[in-house]
């Protein structure tokens, strides 16, 4: 009984197969932003399938999977100690408890994903076990991961391989489908080197990757009528100094100044809580005349700011229209643990930790209808909801591009910033839209449907992005499926290697002797 209560924290002592698995793991984050060398994450799935099927043990394979997951995460979201310790005002030890809780949160996936390789296991046929079930078990729990429980789609392997043939699957079966075929193409890689069958793997393999490539020929949407002159602001307004007092006013003509240069554009857009304030009260006070002169020269400004509902209290991550208020976004999928707390009263004593300003926002409508800026329909998105390719093809169909903004100042000079910038190359690909993005400190932006940076200011400075976005009509695969085919795979495979697992145990019962009477 005590050796069972004693097992979670055994799998943390590690032996030498689970330290190479910390290592796979960690160097894995080559392959992410920003230096995104695809190879590593191939090598890393490689190497940790590979140490899969060495493992005796269901305990081996679950702790495979979890110091892996050590390794990639304690590197990959090591920028959580930045939003915590350095602008939340909470002590380094709590910050890198903190941070370690998370990093083995999201650790327990690949763990989990070890039980059932395990579970599932058949060394005496190799082409099924590296072929089909290893992939399929990594794919379902990336799934999970970044899907269930508000969804944690942090670093999918998928997108290290932007850039690469695999990328031809993005506008069909989204990043978690760049999931699948990667990790497929380790399993084929590891069968090979178990089984030494060269052919069979190989031409999957190949089928696999010229498959992507000839994807990426296909034009899946088309353009729309002339370009939309866009001017992105960013205030590189410093986090620490952000929500004082004596700053407000200085931020405020900060933005005025770069926008009053920039009113020629057809679309002005700020970056998130630029304003950090409620609109009702700036509206009526120190942005007054600002907003007046807007509407006089009917020039559409998105300026991002905190609405409220007066009545009920509730207060929302916003984005407003200033020409027309009535346009206004309200952020729907919220960061769990900073812009609110699930289970609010058991995680009450846990907020009382963070000291961050406006951290119990209410969602906005899960369904929102585009905006109307310059004449053309266009998606909004605030920050983190860029991580959600499938919730952002809901507004999608009648946005002919999409504009985004965020401010990663909370996680300044770290690898967050990157991960950011690289998710919405991913979903211009995915989605087919064109994507501008206004940012505090950077990366402002605009990616094309390509994945591809069209435009970019440098990080860290005050300025800003003039550029020419391309509207775009039609829709590609993903916004019409979502994740629904990697979904259905993924369940149709794992439910019929349940009945080949349970077949032997159903003919034993069939055929059982009944006892005589």
């Amino acid at each position: 009984m005590f050796a069972k209560l004693l097992f979670p924290f055994r799998l943390f002592w590690p032996n030498k197969d689970a330290l190479l698995a910390f290592i796979l793991g960690a160097s894995a984050i080559l392959a992410q932003a920003p230096l995104l060398i695809s190879i590593f994450m191939l090598v890393a799935l490689v190497g940790l399938f590979w140490l899969w099927s060495r493992a005796k043990e269901t305990k081996h394979f679950i702790q495979l999977g979890l110091w892996f997951g050590l390794g990639y995460f304690g590197v990959g979201v090591s920028w959580l100690i930045s939003s915590m310790y350095v602008f939340s005002d909470m002590s380094l030890p709590l910050s890198l408890l903190a941070t370690f809780s998370f990093v083995v949160f999201l650790s327990i996936y690949f763990a989990l994903a070890g039980w059932v390789v395990a579970w599932l296991y058949r060394p005496e046929k190799l082409g099924l076990t590296f072929g089909l079930m290893v992939p399929v078990v990594w794919v379902f729990f990336e799934l999970v991961r970044g899907t269930w429980f508000t969804g944690f789609p942090f670093l999918l392997v998928g997108s290290t391989h932007l850039d690469t043939w695999l990328d031809g699957y993005a506008p069909v079966l989204g990043t978690f489908g760049m999931s699948y075929m990667l990790a497929l193409t380790a399993g084929l890689l590891v069968w090979m080197l178990l089984a030494r069958n060269w052919v069979l793997p190989s031409l999957i393999i190949l089928t696999v990757w010229l498959t992507g490539a000839s994807l990426q020929s296909v034009e899946w949407v088309e353009k729309s009528g002339k370009t939309v002159d866009v001017a992105l602001v960013q205030g590189n307004i410093a986090q620490e100094t952000k929500w004082q007092r004596g700053s407000f006013l200085p931020t405020l003509r900060t933005y005025i100044g770069l926008t009053n240069q920039n009113m020629d554009a057809d679309v002005i857009v700020w970056p998130e809580t630029a304003v950090p304030a409620y609109f009702d009260l700036v509206e009526k006070g120190v942005l007054k005349s600002f907003i007046k002169d807007a509407q006089l020269l009917n020039k559409d400004i998105l300026i991002g700011v905190i609405t409220r509902n007066q009545k009920t209290g509730e207060y929302y991550n916003a984005l407003v229209d200033i020409k027309d208020p009535s346009q206004v976004y309200e952020k729907h999928h919220l960061v769990p643990f900073s812009e609110f707390f699930p289970f609010a009263r058991f995680f009450k004593a846990l907020s009382l930790l963070f000291n961050i300003p406006f951290s119990a926002f209410s969602q906005g409508v899960e369904m929102p209808e585009p905006m109307i800026l310059a004449g053309q329909k266009v998606g909004v998105s605030i920050c983190y909801e860029m991580a959600f390719g499938a919730e952002l093809t809901r507004n999608i169909k009648d946005s002919k591009y999409l504009i985004t903004v965020s401010n990663d100042a909370w996680f300044a000079h770290t690898l967050e910033p990157f991960q950011q910038r690289h998710d919405i190359q991913m979903r211009a690909l995915e989605l087919g839209r064109e994507i501008a993005r206004s940012t505090n400190t950077g990366f402002t932006m605009v990616a094309d449907i390509t994945g591809q940076v069209k435009a970019e200011m440098p990080a860290y400075t005050a300025g800003v992005l003039r550029a020419e976005v391309q509207p775009y009509v039609g829709e590609t695969p993903f916004v019409r499926w979502q994740n629904k085919p990697v979904w259905l795979w993924a369940w149709l495979v794992l439910l019929g290697l349940l009945g080949l697992k349970a077949w032997p145990w159903l003919k034993l019962r069939r055929t059982k002797p009944k006892k005589a009477d």
